[in-house]
């Protein structure tokens, strides 16, 4: 408390022209504390170190962590999901009148609905990625580079980068101990995962997917077209493009805002 006294004493006897000057200070400080962390805009990726080039990966403009719940059905649950066109979202019809999004039946004893819920459903987060960004390309030959190999094939490097296609890769990073990966089995048994990328000029499916890695390391790549109806997907001007996938028992929606500036 005297401390608290004597510094406003202190401040007092400096004068309103010297206070000035220091909250004028403080205020061009602020920004620069606030934006210390985008180290991609004021350092080399030659310079990064082995967390900054996991961050790029992970946590930037070029990577997004989405939370997911897919249900893990029990035999002796009042759980059920009605597969009828009737219990469909009705955002959630193709174009050829498939569901890909049903509704949870839960039981009428509202006692038990947290119960249920809780019992038959796992979060998992999942890593969507945008591989055709240059900094992420340089955050694994900077990996490479410091040998941080392990680390790297962990983030799930996409197989290759085609030049006439974006890449975005899906990768469960937080798995519960119970229940299996959410991304297991998605997109057997048909040509491409049912996933969009939505732009200023419309939506676009991805041309073709691949899967890589096992285990904790696996992934999915889909590769979505540069060009549609003779134009650049992304045009030449910063945008937001939102990414979506409809799998067999979740929905996952995110978005990233993209310079052009910065893409393979």
């Amino acid at each position: 408390m005297r401390f608290a006294v004597e510094f406003q004493h202190q401040m007092a006897a400096l004068g309103t022209k010297h206070l000035g000057r220091i909250l004028l200070v403080v205020g061009l400080l602020v920004p620069t504390t606030a934006h210390a962390d985008d180290f991609w805009k004021r350092k080399p990726a030659s310079e990064w170190t082995v967390e900054e080039a996991l961050k790029v990966l992970q946590d930037s403009p070029w990577a997004r962590k989405q939370a997911v719940a897919a249900p893990r059905p029990r035999p002796d649950s009042d759980f059920s999901v009605d597969s009828g066109l009737n219990n469909c979202d009705p955002d959630a019809v193709d174009a050829s009148g498939r569901c890909l999004e049903w509704r949870v039946n839960l039981p009428t004893d509202t006692s038990r609905r947290t119960e249920i819920t809780q019992r038959n459903y796992t979060s998992t987060v999942i890593l969507v990625r945008w591989e055709s960004a240059t900094p992420v390309s340089q955050a694994f030959t900077r990996l490479a580079e410091v040998g941080a190999r392990v680390s790297a094939t962990f983030q799930a490097p996409p197989p290759r980068l085609p030049a006439d296609r974006y890449v975005v890769t899906m990768k469960a990073i937080e798995t519960p101990s119970q229940g299996a990966d959410p991304l297991a089995g998605e997109g057997e048994g048909s040509q491409e995962p049912r996933a969009w990328l939505r732009t200023a000029g419309g939506k676009v499916a991805p041309l073709e997917w691949e899967r890589s890695g096992v285990g904790a390391s696996s992934a999915i790549h889909l590769f979505f077209p540069r060009t549609q109806n003779g134009s650049l997907l992304l045009g030449s001007q910063r945008q937001t493009v939102e990414f979506s996938y409809q799998g067999e028992h979740f929905v996952l929606k995110c978005k990233f805002t993209l310079d052009p500036a910065s893409l393979l």
